[in-house]
């Protein structure tokens, strides 16, 4: 569980620690963040990896007396070491790290919610969620809040995930649970938080567009540091007296937010301004974290840092959908092929292909399904991705077509068309049909 020296109220499930008002006219609050780490873990040419983090995070906290380390959910689901141990070692590796507090996002819920109790046993620091339920109706996460006192400063950290959450993860194993609307949670929790603390902060996984309505709305937040829609926002962006910040995803970036009240100014907006720290910028690694990750990856090399072809080119996520459906179709002998754009979690780059790629972009174990789907059906489930820019075939509304799907599409179609619909999952690993393919064939 989470540190012991966080104090723990049975009834609001908040952490708190209190201290005066007015210590910002004094000091400086930094606040450094991550978000959609998905596991990225290992230091790449795109990504900082962990250790490079945490050297710097340690690097920021030498320099500067209040510093807070958080992160905006998602930390698991996107890499081998992370899909092979169901997140254990991301989470491992966070304790490492050094995080305050952590968000449950959507994608903690990909080995089913009960995991999640595994991952607050695992994790040093609080994960916060005010809007996820359990079936029983009891909050998923270890606190919808936290107050903080980060060097004489007391610090409010409101958790909330989007209440879209469910249609990001597979039904299966997240039977009956519930989110409620964030703005909802936020009108409930605010005015018994903000009296308390000199800095309100609002853990976000919502997507950008989404915090930035929040922000407008809830101007008592100082800072929103969001997730979810793994946007590149430079600096952060000022909506009245709420600055909303996001840091990209898979550790391409590191957020860094200072926060100051001009003195003798104790009712002024607070002064906030921020900017994102490139990986290749960041101190070299921590040896201590370093050697951890070095450990958990060589549980997996073996397996994935195999290669299996080579590309002249780089291929962007759109570029390779039409040619992970086209793969499907063929293994599945289906008419058609579909693959959802947010299923693809990497990118190709010239070079050789190794199985780790192939991991990395299909990260999540799904299984080959065939599904046969009346053409009126079809048009709606197309109709999801409006912006597909490959070539749609025209649908007939009356005819039959036999579909390759993964099984995350057919268990939400299942829910969504029930007996109107026929779906036989083959057991086949997505990942495994396609490394065999590209190896056999490479990406024609």
């Amino acid at each position: 569980m989470f540190r012991s020296s966080y104090f723990l109220v049975a009834l609001g499930l908040a952490l708190i620690s209190v201290t005066g008002s007015d210590t910002l006219q004094a000091q400086e609050l930094v606040i450094v963040h991550t978000n959609d780490f998905h596991g990225h873990i290992q230091e790449t040419k795109k990504y900082a990896g962990a250790a490079r983090i945490a050297a710097e995070v340690k690097a920021i906290r030498q320099q500067n007396e209040s510093v807070i380390f958080l992160d905006a959910g998602d930390a698991i689901s996107g890499t081998p070491v992370s899909s092979m141990f169901e997140g254990e070692p991301i989470f491992e590796v966070m304790n490492t790290m050094g995080y305050d507090v952590g968000l449950l996002g959507n994608h903690e819920f990909d080995h089913g919610y009960r995991k999640i109790e595994r991952f607050r046993d695992l994790v040093d620091h609080p994960l916060l969620t005010a809007n996820a339920y359990g079936p029983d109706g009891a909050l998923l996460g270890d606190a919808p809040y936290v107050i903080l006192d980060v060097a004489g400063i007391s610090v409010g950290v409101i958790g909330l995930v989007t209440q879209d959450a469910p249609i990001h993860f597979s039904p299966v194993g997240n039977e009956g649970l519930t989110f409620a609307s964030p703005a909802e949670r936020l009108t409930s929790l605010i005015p018994s938080i903000r009296p308390r603390v000199d800095v309100l902060i609002l853990l976000a996984h919502i997507g950008h567009e989404e915090e930035l309505a929040l922000a407008e709305r809830f101007q008592a937040i100082d800072v929103i540091i969001g997730g979810h829609s793994h946007t590149l926002v430079e600096q952060p962006v000022q909506v009245g007296r709420t600055a909303v910040a996001q840091a990209h995803h898979y550790g391409t970036h590191l957020g860094l937010i200072r926060v100051n009240r001009a003195p003798g100014a104790p009712s002024a907006p607070l002064q906030i301004s921020g900017k994102l720290l490139k990986a290749k910028d960041l101190a070299d690694p921590d040896p201590l974290v370093e050697n951890l990750v070095s450990l958990f990856e060589s549980k997996v090399e073996d397996e994935v840092d195999v290669k299996i072809s080579e590309t002249a080119r780089d291929y962007s996520k759109i570029e390779l959908q039409p040619i992970l459906e086209s793969i499907l179709a063929r293994a599945a002998g289906t008419e058609l092929g579909f693959y959802n754009r947010r299923g693809i979690r990497d990118d190709l780059s010239v070079g050789p292909i190794t199985a780790r790629m192939i991991w990395n972009i299909e990260p999540f174990g799904n299984t080959l399904v065939r599904m046969r789907i009346k053409g009126k059906d079809l048009i709606v489930l197309l109709a999801q991705e409006p912006e597909r820019h490959h070539s749609v075939p025209s649908i007939d509304p009356d005819r039959e077509y036999h579909l390759a799907t993964n099984s995350y599409i057919a268990s939400h179609a299942d829910l969504a068309f029930g007996d109107d619909i026929e779906t036989v999952d083959t057991g086949l690993l997505i990942r495994d049909i396609l490394i065999q393919h590209i190896k056999a064939n490479g990406l024609e």
